[in-house]
């Protein structure tokens, strides 16, 4: 019978190596935007369509606005229901980031590394401006879009 016994040196050094990979999966999660107070929110709606199970004019078009913090946003309604994201100058294209329309109002979920955000609005139509509120947990702000 062979017994195989573990020195405390290579112990350490499994843990040594288990506590850098950690360290470098977390430090490629702050390339990912963040907000300066923190997130929260829930995913609801069909995503990237209308109320009457039809594709939504919002499809396709681009609205921005400067948020009530000051930060500036620019949103593209995908046919896939994803929206692209422009944060303060920084541009992302995530699939976890949705729309949904639905009763003429207009729901957007966005993943931030420190939560997530969730924008509702009433959508008037192409030529109205969509005035929302947006939460995350311990928060809230106002964003009024326009369309590009």
């Amino acid at each position: 019978m062979t017994t195989t016994t573990t020195s405390p040196r290579s112990r350490s050094l499994v843990a040594l190596l288990a506590t850098l990979l950690l360290a470098v999966a977390l430090a490629g999660c702050s390339l990912i935007p963040s907000l300066p107070t923190g997130g929260g929110g829930t995913d609801t709606g069909t995503n990237g369509g209308s109320d009457d199970g039809g594709e939504s004019e919002l499809v396709g078009t681009t609205w921005s606005g400067t948020d009530s913090d000051g930060d500036t946003w620019t949103l593209e309604f995908q046919e896939d229901g994803t929206v692209g994201l422009t944060y303060d100058g920084n541009s992302f294209d995530d699939g976890t980031d949705t729309w949904s329309e639905s009763g003429g109002t207009l729901t957007v979920h966005i993943e931030f590394s420190d939560g997530p955000v969730e924008l509702t609005g009433a959508f008037l139509g192409l030529d109205q401006p969509i005035e929302t509120q947006g939460s995350y947990t311990g928060g809230s702000f106002t964003l009024t879009l326009t369309r590009d």
